[in-house]
């Protein structure tokens, strides 16, 4: 075995969320995060309700009111994953935590060439971080990895009843649960919390199996997964039918803004988006530094002349090892990232991982299928010590305003492109395309050239069809301006 962890001296406890109650007493009631399979969304006393789809309590905004919960961060590092780089992913698993309500008190780092199928790290590994989590009071080891059902199930049960192991994608949901404010997020978090909970429910009940059983008939374990099984599939199938009438109002909501451009801000979490959505168009949108600060999708206009018609839209922020329930349930939500006529791809110029973020975000906005050419890179922060920004790329600070007004014009510029200008001449005999050409196009000039007009007109080139053949050649005409400049 070949790892190192390290405890950390607790701060000063600070005010904020802590995370929701597992169960309702003892050890597992002290704990403030969501335990990782059985208490992520169900509370197991209450699966014999007549409502049954109802029985299964889904963590809420404000629910965290208990002391920060102390946690042992455990990560894995190999030769395509130095030590360096496992630990730069702790420290973004850390600020995770910390936006859960939790407090990190130790790491645990092993190297090893891949996750032992059983229990995710070694044997040795295993013991020696519940002798941390012991020593360090930590009631929650949290993973920077997905863990199976069955390495969590070993994993508990070699630490016993006072440690519990929650995974990379748990802690997301989590924090999701506890940010999500309106309807439409609270149902797309509920959704994804149920779909990772689902795999997740056997063993939960295996004490059961050993109460009743036998030929002919199955256990008492056996019986009560079945029934949870199908509870929270209908419930799924009911949060699902939601969804869609959510869709649906948010498509009435997409065609109203039809005619206008759209543009979408996306990003990695916590790069400034929605600090830049409020320097856009002078809102108030809720900002913090903090993970998912945002989760629901926010549009309103541009507030400077420059931006009138624009739309802009707030999108919630993308991660690594996003888990793949929550991409599905927010699939509506990321549809307006997808349908936008251009997308701000906002980057933490600060960042110490910004390349792997900028990595992480232009992968999702890839499998959208949102296009290269439709994407902005804007590098924000600028106004922090360490940021950068590559050569001929947009570098601002949204929360001091610095650059955005060039933002603006780079905006502008992509939505609203100089129109073309071409020189017409026209015979008078042909009224129809004199008529055409000043209904299609914005006239600048009209010259009277005796048996024809001449007309200087700006618009898109596509748009001229069969007026192409009266297109001055600008080069055979300047005799003729010079002459007419002699005159």
């Amino acid at each position: 075995m070949s790892g190192s962890g390290r405890s950390r001296r607790p701060p000063e406890r600070r005010s904020g969320r802590a995370g929701r109650v597992g169960r309702r007493g003892g050890a597992r009631a002290r704990r403030g995060l969501t335990r990782s399979s059985a208490d992520l969304t169900i509370r197991p006393s209450e699966f014999s309700s007549p409502r049954a789809a109802d029985s299964f309590e889904l963590k809420r905004p404000g629910s965290n009111a208990l002391p920060r919960q102390r946690v042992v961060l455990v990560g894995v590092s190999s030769r395509a994953l130095p030590r360096s780089v496992a630990e730069e992913h702790l420290d973004e698993l850390e600020r995770l935590v910390d936006s859960a309500g939790g407090q990190v008190v130790g790491r645990f780092v092993q190297e090893r060439s891949s996750p032992d199928p059983a229990t995710y790290v070694g044997r040795g590994a295993v013991e020696a971080i519940g002798e941390q989590a012991r020593r360090d009071d930590a009631a929650l080891v949290v993973f920077d990895d997905e863990l199976t059902p069955g390495q969590v199930r070993n994993l508990e049960k070699r630490w016993g009843e006072a440690i519990t192991a929650l995974d990379r994608p748990g802690l997301i949901l989590d924090v999701f649960a506890s940010h999500a404010r309106t309807r439409e997020a609270r149902t797309q978090v509920d959704l994804a919390q149920l779909q990772y909970l689902l795999p997740r429910l056997a063993g939960r009940y295996g004490h059961l199996s050993r109460l009743a059983g036998g030929i002919g008939g199955r256990g008492a374990g056996e019986q009560k997964l079945e029934l949870d099984r199908r509870k929270i599939r209908d419930r799924i199938a009911r949060l699902r039918r939601d969804l869609e009438k959510i869709e649906t109002s948010r498509q009435v909501r997409r065609r109203a803004r039809a005619g206008r451009v759209q543009v979408a801000i996306a990003g990695y979490t916590n790069a400034g988006k929605t600090t830049l959505f409020n320097r856009l168009t002078r809102e108030s949108a809720y900002a913090a530094d903090r993970l998912f600060a945002t989760l629901d999708s926010k549009s309103a206009r541009g507030a400077s002349p420059r931006l009138s018609g624009v739309v802009f839209v707030d999108t919630v922020g993308f991660v690594r090892k996003l888990p793949p329930s929550l991409v599905a349930s927010f699939r509506s939500t990321l549809a307006e990232i997808r349908d936008a006529d251009v997308v701000l791809h906002v980057l933490d110029a600060a960042s110490l991982r910004v390349d792997e973020e900028r990595r992480v975000a232009a992968d999702v906005l890839e499998d959208l299928g949102v296009e290269a050419q439709r994407i902005i890179p804007v590098w924000n922060k600028m106004d922090l010590p360490g940021a950068r920004v590559p050569r001929g790329e947009i570098g601002i600070s949204a929360s001091t305003g610095a650059g955005s007004e060039a933002l603006e014009r780079v905006i502008r510029a992509r939505v609203r492109p100089e129109p073309d200008r071409f020189t017409l001449d026209i015979p008078y005999s042909n009224a129809r395309a004199i008529a055409e050409s000043r209904a299609a196009f914005r006239v600048l000039d009209e010259e009277d050239q005796g048996e024809s007009l001449r007309l200087r007109i700006a618009g898109e080139r596509r748009n001229l069809g069969s007026l192409s053949r009266f297109v001055e050649d600008e080069a055979a005409s300047e005799p003729a301006r010079v002459r007419r400049r002699a005159r």
